[in-house]
């Protein structure tokens, strides 16, 4: 875009001859969002010297723009803006006396200059608060040009000035999707009892495209800069709660609920020190704009723990943040939890609602006028994470879903068939996942229990050929953890054959997995394995492993968890058979290593023995307990990987009265800062794969 500011200034003393004002324009370039509809340019400077002293000037400065509107606020009843024409004599900067008068929406003047120059017949104009629409492309400068004309002898380089570069202003990280199931409140709502109550929640993350992007309210301004979250979609009964005020990165401690790599705490923020400070405002439009902040610093430091419901209506409902205090000089990111209260719907299941963010008031007035500045559109912001440098860093949830084939053979009228679907966090933050099912064939057929959760879980699928007629029947299950951890799909078929004597068909190995990973790889002799397959089920059941029999600690028709035997070599190959009721299976081969540790989900505990997450950490310098299987009772020594430290345990053996379990105890570094990070149990070079662990330091 090229911004031309034509200048026209009349100077007239009726009884003498003037000498011309020589004037160099120069101009301060301004990052400005190319989300806004009336940002605001640098300023404009004219250094004029060799004029006639203590000469009178009168006249006009005109200012035009080509490229695009200029969009400064008018004045209530009147066609002035607010824009600002002074100039300094020698003795100060004053008034020129000029009106800002619109004359179109691309060109406005600055009408009725009337001053006398002083002794030195010199002067530099000042020309700010132009506010104009940037550019729509990033890192785009936009220029102006300076021109005279008029009765006064004034004379002005006419180069092309960079007055602003465009650049995004707000990046985000967030999941468009919120999935809606049953979530209870607190009887006394803030930050820490939602927190410790279990309330259902997903945080927002936003940053600063540049480091002056969010800013308080400026001379000329109607209100600091505005974050507009939108809500759609959500079930009838649904409560949405946010907190009344957000500490920033750059605050004493920021607000985070947990789930975006920081400590939970509804943050902490001190009077007058630059520190980013939010406050969500009361009762403003769809759109964003009026209302008032509803939180109110006091004069040293607060604590932010005051969370209120924002008002729903059928559905939709707009949360709005104002900036109240900032540091211009570093880019500054903010987290946002936002908590959701739902009862049992009659219907059962889940929902999937959305979430929209942009900077606020959203508008489409691009002309000057009365409306609210600054004011923006509607523009989704990109994500934040190679900003922050983040993105690998796995404080985000990622889906991972491990199953069988989905494949089902019922008879009609019998019972329902199951099959088992492991769903797993391989990222950090908290996975929120919905469960849903797409027919092809029939409809009603399959049954998904839970059909929603929080982490890690076990889904059962249960299909039945009740009602139906015999044939094939086909749908597809979607896993929906939202965009950034990502969507599952698997085909689901189902043949139903009619009721008959029962087949003796012998039982069917589908895999053999790693009972604590369900990793299908090598084992190791003594490791706790599962096998998975059909017809297992019977009155006498025997697996047998290169002809030893297996110890079984659990069976039913689709699966089987048992003892490798200990016995066997540490390499090679072996065959497993399973036997049902004399009837054997065909054989499957299993490959033997020396060592396959894998820690158990959940199975990494704190000192109490609770269990180690993200909102139960362990203390630095603490010991946590790992429970394991595949790890060798001899051979090469034993070692704990903890983030980026590598640890002796304190114990590594046997789990006491349990076959097969191992025990790990291990202290972690008292050094080790807080963090979300990995930790893996190693025999020698042998590690298993990484199982979360929270620390903090005490």
């Amino acid at each position: 875009m090229r911004l031309i500011l034509l200048f026209a200034a009349a100077a007239a003393i009726y009884s003498q001859t003037f000498s011309p004002l020589n004037c160099v324009a120069t101009a301060v370039p301004a990052l400005v969002r190319l989300e806004g509809l009336a940002e605001r340019v640098g300023d404009i400077n004219l250094n004029c010297t060799g004029g006639t002293p203590n000469g009178l000037i009168r006249g006009d400065i005109r200012v035009i723009s080509f490229g695009g509107n200029i969009t400064n606020k008018l004045n209530s009843n009147s066609s002035s803006l607010d824009a600002v024409l002074t100039v300094n004599t020698g003795a100060g900067e004053i008034s020129t006396g000029a009106t800002p008068q619109v004359r179109a929406n691309n060109q406005f003047d600055f009408a009725g200059m009337n001053f006398n120059l002083g002794p030195s017949g010199n002067a530099t104009f000042r020309i700010t608060n132009v506010r104009v629409v940037p550019p729509q492309s990033p890192e785009t400068p936009f220029q102006l040009a300076l021109a005279t004309n008029g009765p006064s002898a004034i004379r002005v380089d006419n180069s092309p000035l960079v007055v602003g570069i465009a650049t995004r202003g707000l990046l985000a990280a967030y999941s468009s999707t919120f999935i809606c199931t049953v979530s209870g409140l607190p009887s006394e709502p803030n930050f820490n009892n939602l927190l410790t109550s279990g309330t259902r929640f997903s945080s927002l993350r936003f940053t600063e495209g540049f480091s002056e992007s969010f800013i308080k309210r400026a001379p000329g301004a109607d209100h600091g800069s505005r974050i507009l979250v939108r809500f759609s979609g959500f079930p009838a009964g649904a409560r949405i709660l946010v907190p009344d005020a957000l500490a920033g990165s750059t605050a004493a401690i920021p607000t985070a609920a947990g789930d975006l790599g920081l400590s939970p705490n509804g943050g902490r923020y001190a009077a007058n020190s630059n520190q980013l400070l939010l406050s969500r405002v009361q009762n403003p439009d769809a759109n964003g704009a009026g209302g008032n902040p509803i939180f109110t610093p006091g004069p040293a430091v607060s604590d932010l723990t005051t969370v209120s419901e924002i008002p729903m209506n059928n559905g939709v409902g707009v949360a709005v943040f104002e900036v109240l205090d900032s540091n211009s000089t570093a880019r500054e990111t903010v987290q946002l939890p936002v908590f959701l209260a739902l009862a049992l719907r009659p219907d059962g299941g889940s929902v999937s609602a959305n979430v929209a963010a942009s900077f606020g008031p959203i508008s489409n007035d691009a002309t000057p006028s009365a409306s609210p500045v600054p004011r923006f559109q509607p523009i989704n912001p990109p994500s934040d994470c190679q900003a922050l440098g983040d993105c690998n860093s796995g404080i985000f949830p990622k889906l991972v879903v491990e199953s069988e084939a989905l494949n089902f053979n019922p008879l009609v009228g019998q019972f329902p068939q199951s099959r088992y679907i492991r769903i797993r966090n391989d990222g950090g933050g908290l996975l929120n996942w919905a469960a849903s099912v797409q027919y092809k064939t029939g409809s009603g057929w399959l049954t998904i229990d839970p059909a929603s959760g929080v982490g890690n879980a076990t889904l059962r699928l249960d299909a039945t050929g009740a009602g139906l007629a015999p044939g094939t029947y086909e749908a597809t299950l979607t896993i929906n953890a939202g965009p950034i951890a990502g969507v599952a799909t698997g085909a689901v078929r189902m043949d139903v054959r009619e009721l008959g004597p029962a087949p003796q068909l012998p039982p069917v190995i589908s895999g053999i997995s790693h009972s604590a990973t369900f990793a299908q790889t090598a084992l190791a002799p003594g490791t706790i394995a599962t096998l998975f397959g059909s017809r297992l089920k019977g009155d006498r059941v025997e697996v047998r492993v290169a002809d030893l029999p297996a110890r079984i600690f659990f069976a039913n028709d689709t699966q089987i968890n048992f003892e490798v035997p200990a016995v066997l070599p540490v390499s090679g190959s072996v065959n497993v058979f399973v036997t049902v009721d004399t009837r054997n299976s065909p054989a499957r081969a299993l490959n033997l290593v020396a060592a396959s540790p894998g820690v158990f989900p959940n199975a990494v505990l704190n000192q109490d023995s609770s269990v180690n997450t993200a909102s139960n950490p362990a203390a630095a310098g603490s010991i946590v307990q790992v429970f394991l299987t595949g790890l060798p009772s001899a051979g090469a020594p034993v070692t704990v990987k903890i983030h980026d430290y590598t640890v002796s345990p304190i114990y590594a053996g046997a789990a006491p009265g349990f076959i097969g379990l191992q025990q790990v105890n291990v202290e972690i570094p008292p050094t080790l800062q807080s963090i979300t990070s990995g930790l893996s149990v190693c025999w020698g070079a042998i590690c298993s794969p990484n199982s979360a662990i929270t620390v903090r330091q005490p």
